[in-house]
């Protein structure tokens, strides 16, 4: 069962990668071929199997989770040696494969396309596969303050992290960099609007002038005014010492002037600011999508501290509008929401290419749900707040979220005795929002499923997220019906692929 591997490790040598080809058969491809008239060196030595699941664990939502194991190479001669002076982390490397016995190159099919860990040298060298996800574990950052006063903060801030502010936020506290003139920020790469300032709950409410840069903002008179603002570095000035906490109500990061309030947008900022990644390495089209499917204003606000990833960052976005994110057979970033299968399946399997229908057991049914939204990320107690706000107020600036009222699935309400009482904490910043969510995630997860695991033939393109037909004369299928596949494995070995599918 022939296999190719293609590989492109740095060579610190030449400063450039290098292209390697390998498979198990000893392989040339033709003229018209691409690559054309290439050699195959004959070297690996294991069949390759994936897994892929939409999301990590029991939770929906958040990153498609990647089981790879090893790529192995016969080495007995040690002419791979060489190749573990190479740099492999994070570098191309893709593997094809065919059933037939004497293929051409249009016969093989990909089965993997991501990137490698390590190469091992060895009498079977080994290269550990991983997925392109690997790249967004860097640190979620916008860079360290250098210390040297100004927008760099004081000697004592030296390396601490700069905070960020995306969306519309909710009674952040900025951070002090400036003490003696009462200089916050806000988010180094600016900030789009201030919708409101309170020392201790009471609202400034005698906004000055936004000024161009640092120097002409701590030079500016504040008499007669709250506050002065410098909104293309993110920063603001109070015009004295405040008596308590001071809290802001901030439209946060607008690049090229356009604010960018969804979690579509948030999460391509963040992708393409904080990682090796550029808006060519994203699937525009379904960023695109995602932001006609979820228009929503949502809030991320980072004070600095902690070391969060981007990965982390990116699931705490999707969560709020159950999205999911990977990478596409192109090496793109893509984000999808989950909305259980299409109204048109992209494979068909009927019951002479089922191999195994295996009914599973399903996770337990929703029978209400409250969403928060609106969160200030700075609550104030009862004696931290100035005595002239009115109970309501006070009472407000006490609570982390805002909450919807409790809807309730009537199915599972009705039938299913052990279905759950659910609540969301998201990042949604209006309340139609959150109820419009809340509903949505009712209708998905208040019905009754009957999830299954499948095996069924080795087929191109089949991966989690798609929509499949099963086809099958016992569990109510005989006139088929449609799933979700959320978990795919491909066995080439076996010549398989095992689904979840619900």
């Amino acid at each position: 069962m022939p296999w190719l591997i293609k590989a492109e490790p740095y060579d610190p040598a030449i400063e450039d990668t290098r292209t390697l080809y390998f498979s198990d058969i000893g392989f040339t491809t033709e003229p018209d071929d691409t690559p054309a008239n290439t050699y195959w060196q004959r070297r690996i030595s294991a069949p390759i199997s994936s897994r892929r699941a939409l999301w990590s664990g029991g939770d929906v939502g958040g990153y498609s989770e990647e089981e790879l194991g090893q790529a192995s190479l016969a080495n007995d001669d040690g002419a791979l040696d060489a190749l573990w002076d190479y740099d492999w982390g994070g570098r191309l490397l893709q593997i094809w494969y065919t059933a037939k016995q004497e293929p051409v190159f249009d016969d093989f099919i990909m089965v993997f396309n991501g990137t490698a860990e390590e190469f091992v040298a060895g009498d079977e060298a080994v290269i550990e596969l991983r997925d392109l996800q690997v790249l967004l574990d860097a640190l979620f950052s916008r860079g360290t303050f250098a210390g040297t006063g100004g927008v760099e903060g004081t000697a004592e801030m030296a390396g601490r992290n700069r905070p960020f502010c995306a969306g519309r936020c909710y009674k952040i506290e900025p951070v002090l960099i400036d003490n003696a003139n009462d200089v916050y920020i806000i988010d180094p790469l600016g900030f789009y609007a201030l919708l409101a300032a309170e020392d201790r709950g009471d609202p400034h409410t005698v906004p000055g002038s936004d000024y161009a840069d640092y120097a002409t903002l701590i030079a500016a008179d504040l008499s007669g005014v709250d506050y002065a603002t410098c909104k293309a570095l993110g920063l603001y000035r109070n015009s004295g010492k405040p008596a308590g906490r001071l809290t802001l109500t901030v439209e946060g990061v607008a690049p090229g002037g356009v604010w960018i309030s969804t979690v579509a947008d948030i999460i391509e900022h963040i992708v393409t600011t904080m990682t090796a990644f550029t808006s060519s390495d994203l699937n525009a089209a379904a960023f695109t999508a995602m932001n006609t499917a979820q228009p929503a204003v949502v809030q991320l606000w980072w004070d600095g501290t902690g070391a969060p990833t981007v990965r982390q960052k990116i699931d705490e976005l999707c969560d709020t509008a159950l999205f999911w994110w990977g990478f596409d057979d192109s090496r793109k970033l893509e984000i999808a929401r989950y909305e259980g299968p299409a109204e048109e399946a992209d494979f068909e399997f009927d019951e002479r290419e089922i191999f195994e229908l295996e009914p599973q057991l399903s996770e337990r049914r929703m029978k209400s749900l409250r969403v928060g939204y609106q969160r200030y990320w700075t609550v104030l107690d009862g004696t931290a707040v100035v005595s002239s706000i009115s109970d309501a107020e006070r009472e407000a600036i006490g609570s982390e979220y805002r909450w919807t009222d409790t809807a309730t699935h009537a199915g599972a309400t009705a039938g299913a005795l052990l279905a759950t009482d659910a609540e969301l904490k998201s990042l949604f910043t209006d309340s139609t929002d959150a109820e419009d969510e809340r509903d949505r995630r009712l209708a998905i997860f208040g019905p009754k499923s009957k999830p299954f695991r499948a095996e069924v033939p080795l087929t191109d393109g089949l991966k989690a997220g798609k929509t499949v037909r099963l086809t099958d004369s016992r569990y109510g299928l005989s006139a088929g019906k449609l799933f979700l596949v959320v978990e795919a494995e491909q066995d080439a070995d076996e010549e398989v692929h095992r689904l979840a599918v619900v």
